[in-house]
């Protein structure tokens, strides 16, 4: 529960800066409020996983925050010796939040030091499902192949099934491929977290998330799918050798290896949440009335094994709800 109330206490600053058009506002703000929440808590962690700068598909990279510094990896949050990673995630979906489009969240994963993945701010070939297929898919496999095989350890055809990917150029081969399978495909103009946390829950109209996306979001969305049962696969995806390096720097000495879900995330002490700060397929987004706001969140975590949806209504200032809270 400690981690909901980071989550949330993040959705209620950045969600104002839904439609703004200001994107490094938001999210240094996220940031900033992620590490105070974070300060809050009962025992000291370590950023092990967080977005710094972006990359576009050219390679060009820029910062994230207007405030270099406000945290970084590495950083010890909290007093005393660090006992957990941390995987924060300030905003899901920033050109989603600040154009005022659906699916953006804040999110934060936990497991004890040394559990999770170093990898640097780079791209992450994945292949994400839910629990009745997570034995049944081979990311060395064709994504024909692994959609013939997810549609059967759900008694489907391929047709009956729906894959979430990132609209990119890189995809083009992939799209088309795929599309001759007869499965239905959601294109995601940003963020693939948020459809791994649906795919990973059942009745969600969502199979599967295939294809290349950032290796941060990749290991919080191996957090997600480990307290949700699924199953995931994944392949760093250099582009250039600075990267290669870097990866062997973190003690990753094959670039080209086939990470499980236990490569991503290891032992099974995990805990994630995520508060939406616009609606998507899980969260709603944040609904703010006269001196206070809504939210809600899902905490989950593998011990005990727990998935929870927390609605929760927030008095902001000292008269919100004198006229009564609204439904």
């Amino acid at each position: 529960m400690e981690y909901a109330a980071v989550t949330e206490s993040v959705a209620l600053a950045v969600a104002r800066f839904e439609g703004s058009g200001a994107p490094e506002k938001a999210y240094t703000l996220a940031a900033e409020a992620f590490r105070g929440e974070l300060e809050k808590l009962s025992f000291a962690g370590r950023v092990a996983i967080l977005r710094e700068r972006r990359t576009d598909e050219s390679g060009a990279s820029r910062s994230l925050t207007t405030q270099p510094g406000v945290m970084k990896v590495g950083d010890s949050i909290g007093s005393g010796e660090p006992e957990a990673d941390f995987a924060i995630e300030p905003v899901e979906g920033l050109s989603l939040l600040i154009n005022g489009q659906e699916g953006s969240i804040a999110a934060v994963a936990a497991a004890p030091e040394g559990a999770m993945l170093r990898t640097p701010d780079m791209y992450m070939s994945k292949l994400i499902v839910g629990p009745r297929a997570r034995d049944h898919i081979d990311i060395d496999a064709s994504a024909a192949e692994n959609i013939e095989a997810i549609a059967g350890s759900m008694g489907r055809k391929p047709s009956e099934l729906t894959v979430a990917l990132l609209d990119r150029n890189r995809h083009t081969e992939l799209i088309e491929e795929i599309r001759k399978t007869g499965a239905r495909i959601q294109m995601r103009p940003e963020g693939d977290l948020t459809p791994a946390i649906a795919v990973g829950l059942r009745g969600a109209d969502l199979h599967a998330v295939i294809g290349i996306g950032g290796a941060p979001e990749g290991v919080l969305a191996a957090a997600a799918i480990k307290c949700l049962g699924g199953g995931m696969q994944a392949r760093m995806w250099p582009t250039q050798r600075s990267q290669v390096e870097k990866l062997r720097e973190y003690g990753l000495e094959n670039p080209e290896k086939k990470l499980t879900l236990d490569d991503l995330v290891r032992g099974d002490d995990v805990v994630f949440a995520a508060t939406g700060l616009t609606t998507g397929e899980a969260l709603k987004g944040v609904r703010y009335f006269r001196g206070g706001g809504r939210t809600h969140t899902v905490v989950m975590s593998t011990e005990p094994r727990m998935i929870r949806f927390i609605d929760t209504i927030h008095a902001l200032e000292p008269d919100a709800g004198t006229q009564g809270f609204q439904l």
